[in-house]
């Protein structure tokens, strides 16, 4: 029993510091972030860099043309993360609120899906209170690190596939083969 409970804190105890570790990163992430100029109709993914620091994400376009889209959201007003097969069904559903702030159709947005990056959809809470949510494509070498600081600074989990809609229990043999 001794051992089995030495062993659980050796592991809460490299966790720790593993996580630790994450949060000391000095450099931001780079990568691609949704750009939206409603008074151009404009909208598509360009250059930026992800900061996280002090329980905050900073996103922060490259371009000095495109710094009105530059956006800081604090940890406590992430309702959701997604990425993998859960972000691809968010963009494709046509009630979502993903599609809601695209200015036309996903595939007007350009390629949203590429190799080189790993796609995350941030739902959240603006400064109004209003509920909104933004995309980020972030470089798929920084994405262990990434993962781990957004998880620490919002407290949610990134759900990766969508949630089981239907349960099925298996109650036993088919009845009606047996009824004659």
């Amino acid at each position: 029993m001794n051992k089995l409970i030495l062993s659980f804190f050796a592991i809460a105890f490299s966790m720790t510091s593993l996580l630790a570790t994450a949060v000391a990163r000095e450099k931001p992430y780079g990568g691609r972030c949704l750009y939206i100029n409603e008074q151009e109709q404009k909208q598509g993914f360009k250059s930026c860099q992800v900061d996280i620091q002090q329980k905050t994400l900073a996103i922060n376009f490259k371009k000095e043309q495109e710094q009105d889209n530059n956006k800081t959201i604090t940890g406590k007003s992430v309702l959701e993360i997604a990425s993998g097969e859960y972000a691809t069904k968010l963009l494709s559903d046509t009630g979502s609120l993903i599609t809601g702030i695209l200015l036309g159709p996903i595939s007007a947005v350009g390629k949203i899906f590429s190799g080189d990056y790993q796609q995350y959809i941030i739902r959240y809470k603006d400064t109004e209170g209003k509920e909104t949510a933004t995309i980020l494509n972030i470089n798929r070498s920084d994405t262990p690190e990434f993962q781990q600081e957004l998880t620490l600074i919002t407290g949610k989990l990134i759900t990766f596939h969508p949630g089981q809609t239907q349960t099925t229990i298996d109650i036993g043999p088919d009845f009606k083969n047996y009824i004659k």
